[in-house]
């Protein structure tokens, strides 16, 4: 099998040494040898979320999602969303799956929303959940987290938050930015193999985790953090082999510093932006509302999504996503997560310079200048 170096919206190709790490012998999710390996972990995640409760699932992040709707909003209850793609719809499926009550903003055009609708539109709905896609994989829209926490704690609402592509990619402490509940992933920018997620939360979120009732074995947050301070393991087998290379991965990743790992994100995110808009080209969404983790860029006419991909595949040895929600028939997703080197990134610019023209010198040396 030819090796293709993934930057999709994920998965992601991984550290040498988090792809062997999958290869260590089983051990038993009930003895000594896991309890070690999974204090290490989540000690880890703690730092990366800045919170130190931390459940973690073995589940995609579909599934992280689920489980902090099911624990933090009560049976019809109103649950504003704003909607800026693919996967605040699937948050608002779940809720209203879950007997919530759904309420959609949707920002106007390549932006996130505004402390001021949100605002208004929780004055108007009376919700007293904020859900918010941190990071819209399938359209590259951020949302400003601070600000929306602050707007839903001054209407009485929490903000529960969708960060699976987000974390590690973009600057996230959850008691700074006064956050009370974060879903996220292993395969996104924590460099790690598909398979697990994790739920953070804090204060609010857990004083009313116990005001509500039980819905649901598998999702229930409190017999993780149960399971976690009595025994160091989880109530349900994990996916351990999994947890092995996300223990690599995290200990890659703070090694190098969570500050630089962030900023080797924005600085691909950048570059790409740099050469598609200076050769005359557009991306999505406006400046200012872009993502380090993912690279929306709208394609020259007459090119396809399709026509794209291949190219990026069979000349240039990378693996690129198409487009996606509303831009799915016009545009691509280029991912700026998991493990490359400089050569990664200049074939990638490559590619774009190849489709839209542009200088790649100018826009390496400006990823080069900005890590």
């Amino acid at each position: 099998m030819k090796r293709l170096q993934l930057l999709l919206p994920g998965p992601v190709s991984l550290h040498p040494e988090a792809e062997l790490a999958q290869a260590l012998p089983m051990i038993n999710h009930r003895g000594p040898e896991f309890r070690e390996l999974f204090k290490r972990v989540v000690a880890k995640l703690q730092k990366v979320f800045g919170s130190e409760d931390v459940a973690v699932l073995t589940a995609s992040g579909t599934g992280a999602v689920e489980a902090m709707l099911v624990n933090f909003v009560a049976p019809k209850e109103k649950i504003l969303i704003i909607q800026t793609g693919t996967f605040s719809d699937r948050m608002a499926k779940t809720a209203s799956a879950i007997g919530a009550e759904v309420e959609l903003l949707e920002p106007p055009e390549g932006e996130g929303a505004s402390p001021e609708d949100v605002d208004e539109a929780l004055k108007r709905s009376g919700a007293k959940v904020l859900g918010v896609v941190a990071n819209e994989t399938s359209t590259g829209v951020v949302q400003d987290l601070p600000e929306l926490a602050k707007v839903a704690h001054e209407r009485d609402a929490l903000i529960l938050v969708d960060a699976v592509s987000y974390l590690g990619g973009h600057d996230m402490d959850m008691e700074a930015m006064d956050l009370d509940a974060v879903a996220s992933a292993t395969q996104k920018a924590l460099m790690a193999p598909p398979g697990i997620s994790f739920v953070a939360w804090r204060e609010r979120a857990e004083e009313k985790m116990k005001a509500l009732p039980k819905r649901s074995v598998y999702w229930d947050l409190e017999s993780y953090k149960k399971f976690y301070e009595e025994k160091f393991e989880t109530p349900a087998t994990p996916a351990v082999s999994v947890l092995f290379a996300l223990d690599r991965s995290l200990e890659i990743i703070l090694n190098y510093g969570l500050a630089n790992w962030i900023r080797r994100h924005k600085a691909f995110a950048d570059a790409m932006n740099f050469l598609v808009e200076s050769a005359g080209g557009s991306v999505y969404p406006k400046e200012g509302w872009r993502s380090n983790t993912i690279v929306v860029p709208l394609l020259p006419e007459g090119v396809t999504p399709a026509q794209a991909k291949a190219l990026a595949r069979e000349k240039w040895g990378i693996d690129v996503g198409g487009g996606a929600w509303k831009l799915k028939e016009k545009s691509i997703r280029i991912g700026t997560m998991g493990w490359y080197g400089e050569d990664a990134v200049y074939r990638a610019l490559s590619f774009l310079a190849e489709l839209y023209g542009g200088d790649v010198e100018e826009a390496f040396q400006k990823y080069k200048s900005s890590l």
